[in-house]
């Protein structure tokens, strides 16, 4: 058998080789002509590359009926401008389609390990652990790209997430993230949005610990610029 990326040739142990054993590239992804993702093999990790591929993806999810929202730490990513980073993102869909949903992206070259869609190639991991009947769709933020549409939880609802895990989790991470967005955002938020969320979850207290450590981040950036 002979290589079509390296040109080495062996003889394999088994028939369908999914791999060069010298070069280790995969046979299974798609080749450099026909694959949706190329662009994103240039492209340093992080926010723009993640908005990059989900515009690929969500062009070919909606003509199936699909509109995938990205959510946790994905966004958190995209909010926080890659000051939190990530290698996974996670997605809500309409899981009544989720046969769909994994036809396309198998398409565009992800192979399937347990609950994760993946991309080797690329160090991308897809995985969909929540519905989109859960994301309140009027706050979603969409970002355009020459490619299409990307759509990420909306700004309130990543913090009220983070507020939750921070509150029932004690999670000094999620709290931190939660800060840092809110300090990005502070004037923007809708925050008797997230008040009212958080009375209703018992978070109340923890929502004015991070609006009081998010205000002081603000005047501390704003006393930098």
């Amino acid at each position: 058998m002979k290589c079509p990326y390296c040109n080495y040739e062996w003889i394999p142990r088994k028939p369908m080789p999914v791999s060069c054993p010298r070069c280790k590239r995969r046979f299974d992804y798609p080749s450099a002509t026909s694959d949706p993702l190329k662009k994103a093999k240039k492209m340093e990790r992080g926010f723009q590359r993640n908005i990059y591929v989900m515009a690929v993806l969500t062009k070919r999810l909606e003509k199936k009926g699909i509109k995938p929202v990205i959510i946790g730490g994905a966004a958190v990513e995209f909010y926080t401008r890659d000051w939190y980073a990530t290698g996974d993102i996670d997605l809500a869909i309409d899981k009544r389609k989720r046969k769909v949903f994994d036809e396309v992206v198998k398409k565009a070259g992800f192979i399937k390990h347990g609950r994760m869609w993946v991309r080797e190639d690329l160090n991308l991991y897809i995985e969909t652990p929540a519905d989109i009947g859960d994301i309140n769709m009027e706050k979603i933020t969409v970002v355009e790209t020459d490619e299409g549409n990307a759509y990420l939880i909306g700004l309130e609802d990543i913090i009220f997430d983070r507020v939750q895990a921070a509150k029932h989790w004690e999670s000094e991470a999620d709290k931190e993230q939660a800060i840092r967005i809110a300090s990005l955002f502070y004037e923007d938020i809708d925050w008797d949005y997230i008040r009212k969320n958080c009375k209703k979850a018992g978070s109340e207290k923890m929502l004015d610990v991070v609006m009081k450590e998010a205000k002081n981040e603000k005047d501390k950036l704003s006393e930098m610029d």
